[in-house]
Order: C-alpha cells, then sequence, then structure tokens
C-alpha cells in the first residue's frame, strides 16, 4: 500500500491493522475467538487485514489503525502526508510501540514531525479526531485510531456473582465465537445460571434466550438482567423440556457447584443440545470431548482456559 489520497474519514479505508493484547492461558480462547470473526488466527500480536470489527467488541482487541499511510521511512510518511494537505480539526496522535525498537526520543520526534505535517489544531484533551502512528516490519503507518471501550469491564460488578461462574470476559468470548460475524442468529443459553452469557448476548445485539432449571437462580439471573437494562424475561425450565430449534446453544455444563450433577446428567445435556441447536458451543470442567462425539456432535475446535485450578473450563466449539 503506497501513501494515500487525502482522507477526511474512513470509510473508504480498506486496510486495518488490528492490536491484540492477551495472557498467555488465553491465547488458545483468542485463537478461536480470532478465527470466529476474522476468519483466521493471527501469528502475532498484530495483523492487517481488510475485514473491519468494532474493536469493542472482543476483550482481546486493543484497538483498530484505520490505515491511511504506509511509508518506508518517516521521511517519506511526513512528505506524503504535507503533497495530501492533510487537514483536521481537533486531532490528536498517539505512538503504539510494537516490536520494532523505537527509543522514547525517536517517538516524541515521529509525533512532532507528523503533527506539523498536518494542517489544523492539535487537542490535547477530548479530541474529535484520534489518529495513531506506529512502525511494523521497518514501515511506518499512519491512521486513524480506533480505541476498545472496554465497557466489559463495568459489567463485572452485578447484583448477583457466583465465585465459579463463568466471567464475563469469557461469555463475551463465546458469544462472538458463537456467532461469527452473522447476528441475526437466534442463540439459546439453556443453562444460564445468574445470566452472565445472556448479558454479553444482549449488550452486543444478539437475540439469546435464557433458560434454568433452579427457579431461585432464575430470580436471580432475572433481577441482573434489570439492573443493566434488559428485559427480565429468563424462564425457569429444563433443558429437556425446550422443544424450539436454535441457531446455536452455548451450554456451561452443570458440574455440581449449586447442585449436585450426575454424568448421567451431564450426558443427557449433551444429547438434548443437539437436538435443539445446529451448532453448540460447550464449556466444561473435563475435557469431553469423547462424550461429545458419543452424543452426536461433530467438534470443530476446542480450547483449554486456565482460570484457577478448581474453575478451569474446556470450551468445545461443534455441530
Amino acid at each position: 500500500m503506497k501513501s494515500s489520497n487525502k482522507h477526511n474519514n474512513y470509510d473508504n479505508i480498506i486496510i486495518y491493522q488490528y492490536f491484540l493484547n492477551y495472557s498467555d492461558n488465553l491465547k488458545d480462547l483468542c485463537d478461536l475467538e480470532m478465527k470466529s470473526i476474522f476468519g483466521f488466527i493471527p501469528r502475532n500480536k498484530f495483523f492487517t487485514t481488510s475485514i473491519y470489527i468494532d474493536p469493542s467488541r472482543s476483550i482481546f482487541i486493543k484497538g483498530c489503525l484505520a490505515i491511511l499511510y504506509l511509508e518506508n521511512s518517516l521521511e517519506d510518511l511526513e512528505r506524503a502526508i504535507r503533497n495530501d494537505q492533510l487537514f483536521y480539526e481537533d486531532y490528536k496522535i498517539r505512538f503504539i510501540k510494537l516490536d520494532d525498537d523505537v527509543k522514547y526520543e525517536d517517538r516524541l520526534k515521529a509525533l512532532r514531525a507528523i503533527g506539523f505535517a498536518i494542517e489544523g489544531n492539535f487537542a490535547l484533551h477530548n479530541p474529535s479526531i484520534k489518529l495513531a502512528l506506529t512502525k511494523i516490519n521497518k514501515k511506518w503507518i499512519f491512521g486513524h485510531y480506533i480505541k476498545n471501550d472496554s465497557t466489559w469491564i463495568d459489567r463485572k460488578q452485578k447484583p448477583f456473582n457466583y465465585s465459579y461462574a463463568l466471567d464475563n470476559k469469557i461469555a463475551k468470548t463465546l458469544i462472538n465465537i458463537a456467532i461469527g460475524n452473522n447476528f441475526n442468529l437466534n442463540v439459546v443459553d439453556p443453562c444460564c445460571g445468574i445470566g452472565t452469557v445472556i448479558i454479553e448476548g444482549r449488550y452486543m445485539g444478539v437475540d439469546i434466550k435464557g433458560f434454568d432449571v433452579n427457579q431461585n437462580v432464575v430470580n436471580k439471573c432475572n433481577k441482573n438482567l434489570k439492573f443493566f437494562g434488559f428485559n427480565d424475561n429468563v424462564k425457569n425450565k429444563n433443558i429437556l423440556d425446550i422443544t424450539n430449534l436454535y441457531d446455536v446453544a452455548i451450554v456451561d455444563l452443570p458440574y455440581g457447584k449449586f447442585s449436585k450433577t450426575s454424568l448421567k446428567e451431564q450426558t443427557l445435556i449433551i444429547k438434548k443440545t443437539k437436538q435443539i441447536a445446529r451448532k453448540a458451543i460447550i464449556v466444561s470442567m473435563d475435557d469431553m470431548s469423547e462424550l461429545i462425539n458419543a452424543c452426536g456432535f461433530t467438534i470443530i475446535e476446542k480450547c483449554f482456559v486456565q482460570k484457577r485450578d478448581k474453575f478451569s473450563r474446556y470450551i468445545t466449539n461443534c455441530y
């Protein structure tokens, strides 16, 4: 990509640079999500693609750079911006430091050079235009920066929480794995507990229904939903009594922390899931691949998420 023509927005931009952030224990989960929404697994914590995904959809995407210019040197970049007479009001530029060894003084120098090349006014606080500069593989890249709003963090606190329940980081990721980029799918969480998956799904605009066999848990789930402004319409129903067909089921298998659950009961849940959903994301404390296959599913992929010794999870994507 050579230097771009003048841009005042990024509606017509066709190349995006994404920046990831994940801990080692969540890398495999991140890979599953990236494959679901981008169609491939990135080799690094930064990658380029023509696909635009709102960074706030994922807990793993720090931000996205909508590329305006890609040049061999800082001087070439500065020259291209001046030639295009790039103009912005109330803009701010940040430098995204990656693997290239760009010292602090050189980063400041680069920001000053690009800032002076742009026509318009710089805003130190509350800029209306957010821009970013970075250097990757000896190439200088400049464009609009779209940051993850990280609002999912605010949803950690809700009226009812269980220490052994899925945290909302994993719940949000499961939604992305379940739907890919098809927001028209109808999704079900038939063992929804206190509703973490339901809440994250509804925040993303997904049509997701919830059921749970325990009335007390259902009451708490509905209070959590209402707390975040959603319809408190989760129903008290055993998964075995569900008759509707869904595109995707997200099933966090009961594992006996709240009420005793046997392997036989877990088997019945998996078999019933196969009947009511075309695709399933099954979450379990043990590797249940053989049982999942025996219940008629074909496993697409799976990963292991190490949370704590007692509450680690296997996540199996199957159809």
